[in-house]
């Protein structure tokens, strides 16, 4: 069974505004073996939202709108339904009584603009809003099921839950599995290449994404039964892991920063860090994960010379001869703070990030970044492209990813 969600709202294509709701619906249609076909966003213009509806409709069993169903002026979804399905809006007494007496219960009066939520394209049917007093619209027709939500993410979210997951429960059919495997310290390229012959598996859809500094395989299975479906998911998931062996970290929700804190608990060690071109990046992936007291130490952010030396004992001989963006220079950050904290690793990061502060022979992306155990250590250098925040980000992936292919040595 396919599914398309289209979120409604002018808001929802401006810059910055990410559309939450059709995120969350997509996972749960997944969760009910619906795949999602398409999603979109549309502002509030009723003959595009009612064309989308159309073109929905003809290639989705399921098609689920959010948003538009309030009592002001641009909200026009309603309206949009009654186009798409050539079928006249009706006001519902029964629904006009139901919306006065939310009011009521509140000590106020339902202003007439309030009743307009009482209109649904006729045929159609309710879906109750127990937080809220704009009413989800339902209509089945011609082997499709559309669902018309609130765009208030709480309402949504119940709404779906409580009244159309369980219809899609009985109507539903086959079973899908899935899982997502992360891998660190290997280019998309290379990671598609040790697998790529798998994609053919029957049954079995896979994805590969590259992410910051780490790369996705999102793996989803059909079958006519959730046994059948695994078993695929199984197959397909074995011969992946035994393939990328210790360049795959972890699955599902799985992070580096979670990864690693993990390993260190499994062995009662503790990690510091000291950050110069990451500017407290690392630290804060690192206490992102919860309970990260047992395992992190702590840290600094060394990002002017002088502070190296004062924080991180980075010896002043040492940046003179070599500078601040070199190994030398990592590797003593990374015992700086370990000896700082009293922690059994230290992580030393430091780089040029841009965009500028480049040079011939460091140029922007240039990073060093080091592990210090107590004994020999180890450090790696970096040279990738990219703006300011992606430098960043891969130089957290990459320390990241230092410490926890120590841990997992034999």
């Amino acid at each position: 069974m396919n599914a398309v969600v289209i979120a409604v709202g002018s808001e929802l294509l401006t810059p910055g505004r990410r559309d939450t709701n059709a995120d969350w619906l997509v996972e749960r249609l997944l969760d009910l073996a619906i795949e999602t076909v398409w999603r979109v966003a549309v502002d509030d213009d009723a003959p595009r939202i009612a064309g989308l509806v159309r073109d929905a409709r003809r290639d989705a069993e399921v098609v689920l709108l959010t948003g538009g169903l309030g009592p002001t002026d641009d909200d026009r979804t309603r309206e949009a339904l009654a186009l798409a399905l050539d079928a006249p809006l009706e006001r519902d007494a029964a629904m006009e009584r139901h919306i006065a007496s939310l009011f009521s219960a509140r000590g106020r009066t339902a202003a007439p603009r309030q009743f307009v939520q009482a209109e649904r394209p006729r045929g159609g049917a309710w879906i109750s809003n127990p937080l809220g007093s704009a009413p989800g619209i339902l209509v089945e027709r011609d082997g499709v099921l559309l669902a018309s939500l609130p765009g208030v993410p709480a309402e949504m979210k119940v709404m779906f839950s409580e009244t159309v997951a369980p219809h899609l429960r009985r109507s539903g059919r086959g079973a899908l599995a899935r899982r997502t495997l992360r891998v660190a310290g290997r280019p998309e390229s290379v990671v598609d290449d040790a697998v790529r012959d798998l994609y053919a598996a029957e049954g079995v859809t896979t994805t590969i994404l590259a992410s910051t500094g780490t790369v996705e395989l999102l793996l989803l299975a059909r079958g006519d039964g959730p046994a059948q479906a695994r078993g695929r998911l199984h197959a397909v998931e074995s011969e992946m892991r035994a393939r990328l062996g210790e360049d795959l970290f972890g699955s599902d929700g799985d992070t580096l920063a979670s990864v690693v804190g993990q390993l260190l608990s499994n062995g009662h060690r503790t990690l510091a860090t000291a950050e110069s071109c990451t500017g407290g990046l690392l630290g804060a992936a690192l206490t992102d994960v919860p309970g990260a007291s047992a395992w992190y130490r702590g840290g600094m952010v060394c990002y002017a010379n002088d502070l190296k030396t004062s924080l991180a004992a980075v010896p002043g001989e040492l940046l003179a001869a070599h500078g601040a963006v070199s190994e030398p220079v990592a590797r003593a950050l990374a015992r700086g703070a370990r000896h700082a904290c009293g922690a059994d690793f230290g992580l030393g990061v430091t780089g040029v990030a841009g965009p500028d502060g480049g040079t011939p022979d460091k140029p922007v992306g240039t990073v060093h970044i080091a592990l210090d155990d107590g004994a020999e250590g180890r450090a790696r250098k970096l040279d990738w492209p990219g703006d300011r925040d992606l430098i960043r980000r891969r130089a957290v992936a990459s320390a990241l990813d230092l410490l926890r292919r120590r841990l997992v040595e034999r």
